[in-house]
């Protein structure tokens, strides 16, 4: 399960580059590298080992031709905790690169009570890709408060993919005005639960709670058996209360600066 769960966060990826027109993506067997239109090399330039058998410096060495053609610092993956990245950690200390962010892998092995959404509050589930501009809405304004730049959503404008078999995405609305997010990517067996958030105006209800139990649901109904997330801080412990087990840690290692 956790190795399924590690290849859904890679197609999803993987998905997500594809939205923005200006991304240039280089996959084979045991890399995805994704290079988006922002520079911000934590987030919209990362790369990520998908083959547990590539070989560690050699990943690194063809990462590094890739974005350093593009004149771009970029983030390598790695599963801390785990024996299959261990090499990987080693060859990108030994390189220069830097942890400068970690995440919980957090999964779900069984179905979600479904949370009713507070007084007001319409849940609607993204079906064209007029809706999605109320999506990238929401997730630009509440992932600020991350420290995520907004320019990496704002390039997000080829959303002809969301409304797909393998996706269910959903927006909260109140008083016509949408405030909270969620979307599930299902592959590989599993939902993929991401991009969950709320305006700040909006938090404190419940909508957390709300928006990833519709995503899972979803995922389970689109053929999942089980559901994974990488989580905030401030989402942990909603998913704690709601029953998801944290794997084992994400570390985005940082490459060094171009010479």
């Amino acid at each position: 399960m956790l190795d399924r769960a590690h290849l859904n966060l890679i197609d999803a990826s993987r998905r997500f580059f594809s939205l923005d027109p200006g991304a240039t993506i280089d996959a084979g067997d045991g890399w995805l590298f994704g290079a988006g239109s922002p520079a911000h090399p934590v987030i919209s330039n990362a790369g990520f080992r998908a083959d547990d058998d590539q070989n560690a410096e050699e990943l690194l060495e063809r990462a590094g031709d890739f974005f350093g053609e593009r004149g771009r610092r970029f983030s390598i993956w790695v599963r801390a905790e785990r024996p299959e990245d261990e090499d990987l950690a080693a060859a990108a200390g030994a390189a220069g690169f830097q942890a400068v962010y970690e995440m919980p892998e957090m999964v779900l092995k069984s179905p979600l009570r479904a949370a009713a959404p507070p007084a007001g509050v319409e849940v609607r589930r993204l079906r064209n890709v007029a809706d999605a501009a109320d999506f990238w809405k929401v997730a630009r304004a509440s992932y600020a408060d991350l420290g995520w730049p907004p320019e990496v959503f704002s390039h997000y404008t080829d959303s002809r993919s969301l409304p797909a078999d393998d996706v269910a995405a959903f927006t909260a609305y109140r008083d016509g005005e949408p405030i909270a997010i969620a979307m599930t990517i299902v592959s590989r067996g599993v939902a993929g639960i991401y991009w969950v958030g709320a305006l700040r105006s909006a938090r404190g209800a419940g909508l957390g709670r709300t928006m990833t139990a519709a995503a899972v649901e979803a995922g389970l109904r689109l053929g999942a058996d089980c559901a994974s997330l990488q989580a905030s801080p401030m989402g942990k412990p909603v998913y704690d209360r709601m029953g998801f087990k944290t794997a084992y840690g994400y570390r985005l290692l940082l490459s060094p600066p171009l010479t």
